[in-house]
């Protein structure tokens, strides 16, 4: 039997989901997802995401694939999937992708942005911004941004439970922008990602930047492989998935 392999490319607010992957009695992105594809195909549809984006984590570039018989154009998944899912998670593009592609397993680097709004109150309306109360000291922040960059074992931003071979990991690029008063973003591309880690940099950051810890500091917490010497475990609504990429693939 033929079938096709169709790349998704999704967003989604993960405010109210427990995550991408699916869970025994929470709602997740995977799920909603593969109950729609399960069953307009009359069997069990499995979706293989990119990243696996924690409960709270936002995408504006996730990417999933999965195998269906060619029931349509590939081209036609997209709209025929947001036909049925909620406002919150939309299909941008499907696309036809050759039998061996696997969206996890060939991703060459992955793209995430942090958002952190630092004012005495939370947004009311933006759900996709982390929030800092207290003054930073944003000079600081970036002098310790460089130490991060390279290949590193960064067992010390890994969140608790996560099983893994190895907690090496190569970081590319890490920048910062001021998006306008007080809010500002992170941007920070890798090979791939540990559980919750973006989240343990950046709130090991605001610590420096509070001057809880140094910049000098950051090398010998990365060494240490301690958990506890990094910093606290950031928001998750400030943390999307921007970006996968892949050698072919655009």
């Amino acid at each position: 039997m033929s079938v096709d392999n169709i790349l998704l490319k999704i967003e989604y607010d993960g405010t109210e989901f427990s995550g991408w992957q699916r869970q025994s009695h929470d709602p997740s992105i995977q799920a909603a997802i593969e109950d729609i594809l399960s069953k307009f195909t009359g069997r069990k549809t499995v979706l293989y995401g990119a990243s696996r984006t924690d409960a709270g984590v936002h995408a504006k570039g996730q990417m999933a694939n999965f195998e269906a018989e060619p029931k349509m154009a590939p081209e036609k998944w997209a709209a025929f999937l947001n036909a049925g899912l909620p406002r919150s998670i939309r299909i941008i593009q499907s696309q036809l992708v050759p039998e061996r592609f696997h969206a996890q397993k060939m991703a060459q680097s992955k793209i995430y942005e942090y958002r952190l709004l630092q004012r005495s109150c939370p947004s009311a309306w933006d759900r996709t911004v982390g929030f800092y109360p207290t003054k930073l000291n944003w000079d600081a922040i970036r002098k310790a941004m460089p130490h991060f960059v390279g290949e590193k074992d960064f067992k010390a931003f890994q969140g608790a439970r996560a099983s893994v071979l190895t907690t090496v990991r190569t970081i590319y690029r890490f920048e910062l922008f001021e998006e306008s008063e007080g809010l500002y973003r992170f941007v920070i591309e890798g090979s791939g990602f540990l559980k919750q880690m973006v989240r343990a940099i950046i709130g090991t950051l605001i610590e420096v930047g509070s001057g809880k810890k140094a910049p000098e500091d950051i090398p010998s917490i990365i060494e240490s492989c301690d958990r506890r010497q990094a910093g606290f475990t950031a928001d998750a609504a400030g943390l999307c998935l921007v970006k996968v990429n892949y050698a072919f693939v655009h």
